[in-house]
């Protein structure tokens, strides 16, 4: 059987030398697991906020969802139809760059064939400088999060949070895609340089204990060095009313978020992983750097995290099934 790993933890993904590297947040070090290296190995890696990770060979190109805790006398989740068995249960997943569109399944409805959907959610304007004719580039989807049977992204716009519903049943129809308006005066907690211009930021969703939060990570004043991170701001949505409400904790939970707009909340404090309560980690992968953020204080920390693999390609999370 082999040895259970200590969750979350960070994967460190080279797919030069089709290599997979954790690191333990809670001894600070790197650890060695080969049923993950060899699970992994010269694959195409999709982490989720439910601890599985979407997994798919590029040369075969078949997908399984795979459980990082699973022992030796387990059977891995195979082929989508192993996915829980909820006729709810809708995998999705959202194409990067300026990819317009989504493939989803529907395995707990007993359907693992995947669908392709379109979305057209807008467009913005690319100016170029020296008489370069500008471009217009349509927007996509970049932060998502489920949350009561739905999903949710937001357009960065702050004014407005969309919503795909995919309905229940293999039988329902393609998912609809609809745009609510928010209050947008979450910029009174400190995002925006005054006078309505919004600092710029990084925008992660986060389900966490039956609520929706939208995590912000705020760059530096430009006079001070733009390029670099040095706040963070989390709101919870009120449904009721339709507005981010700043909070100053997370409930005891930790949030932690990756590049390509992943955010997860996981259990912390005691024995979860060497998490801190009320934290949120951001794991960066061209330095491999970890930025901690206490949501309490507003003090944060960054974190060195040295090592092999010398180059890294993607680095995500690896969380508890049960988070």
């Amino acid at each position: 059987m082999s040895p259970m790993l200590d969750l979350p933890c960070i994967a460190f993904h080279d797919y030069d030398h089709r290599s997979t590297v954790l690191f333990s947040i809670s001894e600070h070090k790197h650890i060695v697991h080969g049923d993950a290296d060899e699970v992994l190995r010269n694959k195409i890696i999709c982490p989720t906020a439910q601890g599985l990770l979407l997994v798919r060979d590029p040369d075969t190109m078949a997908t399984f969802l795979w459980n990082p805790l699973r022992s030796d006398d387990d059977k891995p989740l195979r082929l989508l139809s192993d996915a829980p068995a909820a006729s709810s249960c809708v995998v999705i997943l959202v194409e990067g760059c300026n990819d317009t569109f989504i493939w989803y399944c529907r395995p707990g409805a007993g359907d693992d064939h995947w669908e392709k959907y379109e979305y057209d959610i807008g467009s913005h304007v690319l100016r170029y400088p020296d008489g370069e004719e500008d471009q217009i580039q349509k927007d996509v989807i970049c932060s998502i999060a489920a949350h009561g049977g739905k999903f949710y992204f937001d357009n960065a716009a702050l004014t407005e949070l969309c919503v795909i519903d995919f309905g229940t049943g293999a039988s329902s129809p393609e998912p609809t895609l609809t745009t609510v308006a928010v209050d947008d005066t979450v910029t009174a907690d400190g995002g925006d340089y005054g006078h309505g211009r919004h600092r710029p930021c990084r925008v992660f969703l986060v389900e966490s204990g039956g609520d929706l939060y939208m995590v912000r990570l705020l760059f530096r004043l430009p006079d001070r060095g733009g390029d670099e991170i040095d706040r963070c701001c989390v709101n919870r949505m009120d449904f009721s009313t339709l507005k981010w409400c700043n909070v100053r904790d997370l409930g005891g939970r930790a949030f932690l978020l990756s590049r390509f707009y992943f955010g997860a909340s996981c259990s912390a404090g005691g024995d979860h992983g060497g998490l801190l309560p009320d934290r949120v980690y951001f794991v960066l992968d061209r330095n491999k750097t970890l930025q901690v953020f206490d949501v309490q204080d507003g003090s944060y920390q960054l974190q060195k995290l040295d090592g092999d693999p010398k180059v890294v390609d993607k680095a995500f999370w690896l969380l508890p099934i049960n988070p």
